[in-house]
This record gives structure tokens, sequence and C-alpha cells, in this order.
């Protein structure tokens, strides 16, 4: 069983043990574990012959869209690491960036990148049993997400298609590899061109539609109005970009309260997929519409839907999170704020975690050594008070392990594994 489990994770995107596409034998594992239970007593096992299911056609190109944008390894590598694997071989800033005006065969948007080739294998081998009726870039623009990638990650999606109002313009970005220069990159490198094209085409129609030929001058006319749409699309796209990218989102609706400044968009992993999507929310509507929810539930930050613990919250709603944070010591904690708003809890944390952890260890923040020295100067009394505290309950700790035959525990990371309670 932990045999037929560790392969079928290696074949499980989402899993972290995922190194690449391939079939499962699970589903015979619990059926033969079933039915190893279910005998009846002195029946033999039977033996364990796995018969393995094919994986779905759709996971080769998930898997072929991750390697392409630097979250996988091509050759069963497994999940990368930005920081330390080397990934100019894939996709700049982790950006597959889509025009739905090109022609199908067209290699002059992200698609003509030498990183998509696995995106084009994968497609030649499988796009027939996906949908025989559409091309590449059309099924990565329109299916992709909502068909595969969203359901396969239980709506936490690691790859985010940020779209234009009718999907012409899609931008496949990887949250494992977006800083804050992610959205700049997005304009400099893919939209303002997409744009220059589309105004060159429009000069040059005019030319053709002003121009003696009357046959081509009503083709061009026709396919004037068509250039023109696609470029107000695509204007509406670019000024949506940049207001997600240096100020913020807008308000959802009349009841979401305006962010109370504006800020850069410089996601942080640890606020996870939800907070991190719901700042770009105008971006992902046409595909997504949760993060435009999350957005005006972070905004109203009311009840159980408060995420004022989040860094992403501190960055467009700064006096609401600094107030909660004077009033709130874990809020503190999490904002880096511990020492400044509450010295006299950051200094017993300090101690008992010094007993817990390790004799030296301190909690570190940006003021922290300060906050510290002015509590010894200024309130020495207190200081030594919340000491003889501390001392007071270690001693009690030793006594209870003395009484229960326990020799001392000591800081976490000099405990025996035995301490510990789990294996060396």
């Amino acid at each position: 069983m932990e045999t037929a489990f560790g392969v079928h994770e290696t074949h499980r995107e989402p899993s972290v043990e995922f190194l690449g596409v391939g079939p499962s034998p699970w589903r015979y594992a619990q059926d033969w574990a079933q039915a190893a239970v279910d005998r009846p007593e002195g029946l033999p096992l039977a033996p364990y012959e796995p018969e393995y299911d094919p994986e779905p056609p759709t996971d080769h190109v998930s898997f072929a869209l991750g390697a392409s944008l630097g979250r996988f390894g091509a050759n069963a590598e497994g999940i990368l690491d930005p920081s330390k694997d080397d990934l100019s071989h894939t996709l700049r800033g982790g950006i597959l960036f889509l025009d739905g005006t090109l022609n199908a065969d067209s290699s002059r948007d992200g698609l003509g990148h030498p990183a998509t080739q696995p995106l084009h294998t994968s497609w030649a081998a499988h796009g027939a049993a996906i949908d025989p009726k559409i091309d590449l870039r059309t099924y990565l623009r329109l299916k992709f997400f909502t068909d595969v990638h969203r359901k396969m990650y239980a709506n936490r999606p690691i790859h985010w298609p940020l779209s234009s109002q009718k999907k012409t313009y899609v931008a496949w970005i990887t949250i494992h590899r977006w800083t804050a220069d992610t959205l700049r990159a997005l304009q400099a490198d893919h939209l303002l061109p997409a744009r220059t094209r589309l105004d060159g085409e429009l000069d040059d129609l005019r030319a053709t539609r002003d121009g003696s030929d009357r046959k081509a001058a009503r083709a061009a006319e026709a396919r004037f109005a068509r250039v023109q749409g696609w470029l107000e699309e695509l204007n509406e796209f670019i000024d949506t970009v940049q207001q997600c990218a240096e100020q913020g989102p807008p308000p959802t609706d009349s009841g979401c309260p305006e962010r109370e400044q504006d800020a850069r968009y410089d996601p942080d992993l640890d606020d996870g997929v939800m907070i991190n999507s719901a700042a770009l929310w105008p971006l992902l509507l046409p595909q997504w519409k949760d993060p435009k929810k999350w957005w005006k539930e972070l905004a109203t930050a009311k009840g159980r839907k408060d995420y004022d613990w989040s860094h992403l919250a501190a960055r467009y709603f700064p006096e609401r999170v600094d107030g909660k944070c004077q009033e709130d010591p874990s809020l503190a904690v999490a904002h880096g704020c511990f020492w400044r708003y509450h010295p006299q809890r950051a200094y017993a944390w300090e101690l008992r975690l010094q007993d817990e952890i390790a004799p030296d260890f301190t909690i570190d923040e940006a003021d922290s050594d300060a906050c510290r020295h002015a509590l010894f100067e200024h309130y020495p009394d207190l200081a030594e008070e919340i000491r003889e505290t501390e001392d007071k309950r270690r001693e009690r700790k030793r006594k209870k392990e003395a009484r229960e035959g326990k020799p001392p525990a000591g800081p976490l990371f000099d405990r025996t594994a035995d301490q510990q309670g789990g294996d060396p």
C-alpha cells in the first residue's frame, strides 16, 4: 500500500512528491486491501498484481504548462525552487502571454518561445483527445483553467490566467515566481508590444481603406473594426494591469470599502493563494469569480472573514491593521510589531521560548532591540518581575518532571528523540 501510494503521489501534480505524469496503481491497491480485510477467516490473501489506471490526457498539458513556466522540471526533477534552480530555459518571469488575435500557427506571442516546446509536444500527442475542434492557444486561453487547473488544485490554483474582458488576451503566471516586478514585466514585454503591433496594423488598414482599390478598401474597412475592437480590449486590459500593479484593486461594489492607500502589488507566499489572488480580482474575474468575493471580505474585515493577519491586508489597509495590532498581540506578532506594542508580553514570551527552544532565542523584529532596551532601562522592576515569574514557572516544571520520573526536557533543539516524542 505504501509503495502504491508513493507511485501515485509522484504522478499527482498537486503533491509535493510530484515528478511527472504517469499511470497510478492506487485504485487497484485500495480495492485489493479492502478485499484482504473483508475476506473470510482462513482464506489466503489474494496475490497483489497491480493494475495501472492511465492518466487523463489533460495531465500532460498541465505538466507541460508547469514545466514551461518553471514550476516543474521537464525531466522528472520534480518541483523547482526559483531561489536555487536554474530557470533560464523556462519562460521569463514565469509568464506565458497568449494573444487570441493571432493565427493558430503563429509564434508571435509566448507560444513562440522555445520554453513552450513541451506544450506543443503534449498538444500534438493529446490535443485530439482533449478537444479536436480547437488549437492549443485557444484551449489555454478559454478552457484549461476552468476545465482542468482550478479543479485539480481544489480552487487554490498555482498558475493564474490574468485575462482581458473577452479573454482575447490571457497571461498565465505562476505564483511561485511572482515578484513585485512581474506585472511591470507583463506590460513591458508583452502587452505594450502587442499594442504596438495592433496600432501598426490599423495604420496599414487606414492606408488601404483610403486607397483606390475599392475591393481592398471594403476588406480593410471590415478588418479595421475588428482590429479596433481588439485594441480597445487590450487598452482596457493594460489600464487594469497598471492599476493593480501600482495602486491596488478598486472596490468590488458600493458596499465594499475603498483601500486606505495605494500600494504596489508585491505578493507574499505566506499569505496563500486566496489572499494574493484577491488583490488581482479585476484581472482574474473573466475566468475566476472567487477572488472578487475574497477581496470584498478582506476589505470589509468582519467576523470570521477577517484577513488582517495577512501581509497584503497591511499593505492596502495599514491604519486598520496597525490599530488591531495594538490591541491583539498575536496579530502584532504576524506583522512584526510585537515588541513595539506589547513589550511586556514580548519579553515574557521570549523568556518562555528560551526555555522551550534555545537559551539564546530572541524575538527579532525591526525595532526589537531598541524596545527591549527601553523596557530594561525605564521599567527595570517590571522586567525583573517578568523574569521572576518565568523562573517560578520553570521551577514548577522541573518539580513536575521529577515527580513523574522524567529527565529534564531542556531546550527543544537539545532534546533527544524520546524527549521530543519523535524519531531521531
